[in-house]
């Protein structure tokens, strides 16, 4: 998947509002809610690969930037990864 793809795939996926955190407002999507397995670890894995890494209280995570949103994952392995996140900037 090239980036135009990843970006695509992100606008086309369902999103849920966390609400189990709400001061630190975010949205998810579930890998089993997506058409494949394969898609979605190709995107885990470019959010990985060219995401900024970032500092979340004691964590460090990859975090991609697209439009008005950033994208990250927790960093567990990819085939262990079941959403990926996203906040607006």
């Amino acid at each position: 998947m090239n980036y135009e793809d990843i970006k695509k795939k992100l606008n086309e996926v369902t999103w849920r509002f966390a609400k189990t955190m709400v001061e630190h407002p975010h949205s998810y999507t579930l890998r089993k809610e997506w058409e494949s397995n394969e898609e979605f670890d190709m995107v885990v894995n470019y959010i990985r690969e060219n995401g900024k890494e970032e500092p979340f209280f004691r964590a460090k995570y990859m975090y991609l930037y697209e439009g008005d949103y950033k994208y990250w994952t927790m960093g567990a392995p990819i085939n262990e990864t079941i959403l990926i996140n996203k906040a607006k900037v």
